[in-house]
């Protein structure tokens, strides 16, 4: 089929215009950003070489059914090369957005085959899926990066093989092209803060594909919601910098002068049949002489005039296309969907445009084949592109990439920083301040009410703001992973990047809420010891957060889901409810032991009250609530040093007794130092000074001289007067004493073994150390251990979420 006549003049002048607008851009491009190095030159044919890898796109009977009902894609037969842009056009609804997603790999098709240089995509998709960008019609940037930022992000993740100089270089060359480089500074934004204009939106989100090494560019609806000389401009930057490209666009109805800057068309029809495939002015001749077949057909010897009245604008098509059919008084026939819908009934279905294609396919001559698909003819097979190397220097960049890019885009969130800020001194400073409580007249830390009640809401908080910090971050960036899906990002990297990042804010939050918290309360040199147990619970908050982020679709739906995690923590961890007062059926192995027992006689041994249930072990607030309060009872100054003298007492005590009186066998050295412990023990109990300061300093120096062998009991003066300090109120808690002595006396209880021989000790809560498998292990360190269990667990089900929804072919 030849074109008319009339076409050539515009598409001509198109191309004179187009080659204009390249050649002053590419101008002013080489003006701003000249070569300075033959190596450069290199570097540049070496990436440019490896970009056009890929010569041929063939689609051979792609067919997708997305339900019994309903076709997506109905034989969609197609051959391109390297260099053509293809345009998909057609109404709403008919598999133009399914198509691009078959063609980049995102959908496994019901049937058919999509082959790149003649090989089959889906069966190379490892290799093949870095040479293939696919451009969502969604801006999937980072809206709190700038322009600049995220088009060097891009270049980072996409060309990791580039030196800092070259990607920079190719940055500004890039924002130039763009016609981006005035607002380089200027943050990106969303629909919703909206800093840049939709044309300028468009334009990066399109950019960031164009410092990739892809060889096909597939590009979803680049001009929707923009005016006609937006979507002009947007279309122009396409043509010029995907050149030498195979290019798929997709767009719903494009303007003539848009229509006619591709090479071919692909017109769809309702359920993905092809309608047409194309140069576009063929297309536009050929439903001309539809219509005219239809109405009033032109004359076989018509004139030059005649034939210049053919429609120029693609509107023409669908006006044939969607035709409505009539009744005799002229009226429009209504029709029922599958759906239960009255839409107008169309004068030609699907099926008649389609099978009227496949017949005009049949009657072009020999020379004109190539344009036109068919399901008979094997495309020629190339070799396929290689797979980009990705060693430890690409790995390394990906990785600080994302760090960069999450650390910049949390620290950007007004609302984090209003969070970080703000909601931490909020909270200790109404808590510790409603709870500094003391029986006595005068309040003091050791007569304090309320300090277990502290440290549990402490690590509530903790667990709170881990969880509303990462509950929205993998939402956030879902678009963006999808689309870099195919360059050889790494899960563990994302996601050690994006912890790393809210691990920094969640030190940050943990500091500022203790640094007020137990000023107030008067919680003394135990600042490390607490941010330590409160930063592993943000933290594993921080985990529990990433993985919610990964599961839901929004961010209402993560944070509606925040209080079904927090609330059962606050139940079950141990502070809200006693697990001596909690409902003994919690324990599920003691019930399943119980109901499996025959008689009376075989009922098991009831477990201490102290026992922990099994639902709660399953709780982290439970272990990190359970250390923090040995953490006070046994890691402040003076029962570390008191530890340590009844250690040295004991290894005393325990030497060899050979004359049998009952006493160890020590010398006068070994006696004296003995002496010296004791009364080093009874001065720390009766330890008074003008201040806490003053007292650790006392215990310091006794420390040293206990160690150095100089201690003197003479040289430490005990100044009396009413406002002194006790070491016994600086340092030691009633309240957390007496948990901690209840769960002693409960693992000690003589009586409990006199009346069970067999009975094992107990694991307890508040117990110092813990019993498994025949193993004593300290609580701490047992519990250290079952948090970062928590937060590894918590990581590894989000990385195997991750990969398997990004590696997901639907």
């Amino acid at each position: 089929m030849k074109r008319s006549g009339d076409n050539k003049p515009f598409t001509e002048n198109t191309r004179q215009k187009k080659s204009g607008w390249l050649r002053s851009l590419l101008i002013q491009t080489r003006r701003l950003f000249p070569l300075r190095n033959s190596s450069h030159d290199s570097a540049e044919r070496v990436i440019e070489g490896q970009r056009n890898l890929i010569g041929r796109l063939d689609v051979v009977d792609l067919n997708h059914v997305y339900d019994a009902r309903e076709s997506a894609l109905g034989s969609v037969n197609l051959s391109t090369k390297r260099g053509e842009m293809i345009c998909i056009i057609g109404p709403s609804g008919c598999g133009k957005s399914t198509l691009i997603r078959a063609l980049a790999g995102h959908l496994q098709p019901t049937s058919g085959q999509v082959l790149i240089n003649g090989h089959s995509l889906y069966n190379n998709l490892a290799s093949i899926h870095q040479y293939i960008s696919y451009i969502p019609q969604e801006d999937t940037f980072d809206p709190l990066l700038s322009v600049a930022e995220n088009i060097d992000c891009a270049s980072a993740i996409r060309c990791p093989h580039l030196s800092l100089a070259e990607r920079r270089k190719r940055t500004d060359s890039r924002l130039v092209e763009l016609g981006l480089s005035e607002c380089r500074h200027r943050l990106a934004g969303n629909a919703q803060n909206k800093l840049l204009s939709g044309g300028e939106r468009k334009r990066l989100n399109a950019g960031l594909d164009m410092v990739s090494i892809a060889g096909v560019y597939l590009f979803d609806e680049p001009t929707s919601g923009l005016s006609s000389k937006d979507s002009e401009h947007v279309m122009e930057i396409i043509c010029s910098l995907s050149r030498n490209k195979i290019t798929f666009v997709s767009i719903h109805q494009p303007s003539s002068r848009l229509f006619h800057l591709f090479h071919k068309a692909l017109l769809l029809d309702k359920g993905g049949k092809v309608a047409f495939f194309g140069p576009p002015a063929e297309m536009l001749d050929y439903f001309n002489k539809a219509h005219a077949g239809e109405s009033s057909p032109l004359p076989v010897n018509a004139t030059p005039t005649q034939l210049n009245d053919t429609p120029q604008q693609p509107d023409f098509i669908f006006d044939v296309l969607e035709a409505p059919l009539r009744d005799s008084s002229g009226k429009i026939v209504y029709e029922q969907d599958s759906r239960g819908h009255y839409t107008p009934a169309r004068r030609f279905p699907p099926n008649f445009w389609a099978n009227r294609f496949q017949k005009h396919c049949l009657l072009q001559q020999p020379q004109q084949s190539e344009l036109k698909p068919s399901a008979d003819r094997k495309p020629a097979t190339q070799t396929l592109p290689p797979p980009p190397k990705r060693g430890v220097k690409e790995s390394s960049l990906h990785f600080t990439t994302h760090i960069k890019r999450a650390f910049l885009s949390k620290l950007r969130n007004r609302a984090n920083l209003i969070t970080t800020l703000l909601a931490s001194p909020a909270l200790a400073f109404l808590i510790a301040t409603t709870l500094r409580y003391s029986e006595d007249e005068q309040y003091t830390f050791a007569s304090a009410a309320h300090i277990p009640s502290y440290l549990f809401l402490t690590l509530v908080v903790a667990l709170f703001l881990g969880l509303t910090n990462s509950a929205d971050e993998i939402i956030r960036d879902r678009g963006m992973l999808t689309r870099e899906r195919g360059h050889g990002i790494r899960v563990r990297q994302y996601i050690s990047g994006k912890f790393i990042t809210l691990a920094v804010f969640a030190l940050l939050q943990c500091f500022i809420y203790l640094a007020i918290g137990n000023a107030i309360l008067e919680i003394r040199e135990m600042f490390w010891t607490y941010l330590c147990w409160m930063l592993i619970t943000a933290l594993t908050g921080v985990a529990i957060g990433l993985f919610i982020s990964s599961t839901v679709r929004d961010s209402k739906t993560a944070l509606n889901i925040i209080p079904l995690v927090l609330i059962p923590q606050i139940i079950l961890g141990g502070a809200l409810i006693k697990y001596e007062e909690m409902n003994h059926n919690l324990d599920i192995v003691f019930s399943i032991r119980k109901w499996l027992a025959k008689n009376e006689e075989d009922q098991p041994e009831k477990p201490s009250v102290l026992k922990v249930p099994l639902i709660c072990e399953l709780m982290p607030l439970r272990w990190s609530y359970e250390s923090l309060v040995l953490t006070q009872d046994t890691l402040n100054p003076l029962t570390r040093i008191i530890s340590e003298i009844e250690a040295e007492k004991k290894s005393l005590l325990l030497k060899p007794d050979h004359d049998n009186d009952g006493i160890s066998d020590l010398n006068a050295k070994e006696l004296e130092k003995l002496e010296k412990l004791k009364d080093a023990q009874a001065i720390i109990f009766n330890l008074e000074a003008g201040n806490d300061r003053d007292i650790k300093r006392h215990l310091d120096k006794i420390r040293r001289d206990l160690h150095s062998g100089n201690f003197n009991p003479e040289e430490i003066h005990l100044p009396p007067g009413p406002d002194t300090i006790s070491s016994m109120d600086a340092y030691q808690n009633q309240r957390i004493r007496d948990l901690v002595a209840q769960a002693e006396i409960e693992t000690e209880d003589y009586r409990l073994y006199e009346d069970n021989p067999g009975q094992k000790r107990p694991n307890v809560f508040f117990g110092r150390s813990k019993i498994y498998f025949g193993m004593e292990i300290p609580t701490l360190r047992t519990n250290l251990l079952a948090m970062f269990a928590f937060i590894t667990i918590s990581l590894s089900a989000l990385a195997v979420n991750l990969r398997r929804q990004l590696k997901r072919v639907q």
